[in-house]
């Protein structure tokens, strides 16, 4: 069985006791580590996490030290320059430089637009609740129109030099990309449970307004999310999994 070494950069912790009741006490680096374990034992892996508090100034010395990468979402702006802000859009430079193989989720998705030479900002409007995406096929999994709860009001308004669109969607111009062939980043969350996402649409519903956190209520009661389909695909990318009869991108 391969051992495959999973480091998690957390961006953000859960604070609210509401919302770490409907998370079941895990934080977002657990949610996002539970994307590669639950596909352990069908593709013969033993995952192994290391957690970087990334948000308390905590980072790696090196993208070696581990074998794949993810970047957890957060409540905070990718495009600012707070020292932890800074000192992890360095980091993806490393991480891109490295070909290391990284996957960005939400803030994750939009810091590496934002340190790759593409650019973040403030989409004027809150998407929450099951989005739309028709992914196309890549080497590590076939394409398909999945629904993915999203959570924000920032996107990736401008690719990386070297990013590549995978699909359209609801959520965003640039819902899913990669940037070469060693980076996965998308917009939205397959982490989230149905249970977290709903309590989340609450505890923001000041923030988003009524008729946004109704809207994405009345979605999640139309359309059940992918996130099963979706984590599969980030394993199968992080585990650089390439289907056969397809070539490497990059």
């Amino acid at each position: 069985m391969r051992i495959f070494r999973l480091g998690v950069l957390a961006c953000d912790h859960i604070d609210d006791p509401e919302l770490i009741e409907a998370a079941d006490g895990v934080d977002y680096h657990d949610m996002c580590a539970d994307l590669v374990r639950r596909h352990q034992l069908d593709l013969d892996v033993a995952v192994e996490v290391a957690v970087y508090d990334a948000v308390n100034g905590e980072l790696p010395g090196q993208p070696g030290e581990c074998d794949g990468w993810i970047i957890t979402g957060s409540r905070h702006d990718a495009y600012r320059d707070d020292p932890w802000l800074v000192a992890l859009r360095d980091f993806i430079v490393q991480l891109y430089e490295a070909r290391a193989r990284t996957v960005g989720i939400c803030f994750g998705h939009q810091a590496v637009a934002h340190a790759l030479g593409g650019r973040a900002e403030p989409a004027g409007c809150w998407k929450v609740g099951p989005h739309e995406m028709t992914v196309e096929s890549t080497p590590w999994f076939d394409g398909a129109t999945v629904a993915i709860y999203g959570m924000h009001r920032d996107v990736a308004s401008l690719l990386p030099p070297d990013g590549v669109d995978l699909g359209k969607g609801t959520t965003a111009e640039h819902p899913i990309f990669t940037v070469g062939d060693s980076i996965l980043c998308m917009q939205d969350h397959p982490e989230f449970s149905y249970r977290y996402e709903a309590q989340l649409i609450e505890s923001r519903r000041s923030r988003t307004g009524d008729e946004v956190a109704d809207d994405g209520m009345a979605a999640m009661a139309a359309r059940e999310a992918d996130g099963q389909l979706v984590s599969e695909w980030i394993t199968r990318f992080l585990l650089d999994d390439r289907r056969a009869g397809h070539e490497a991108a990059g």
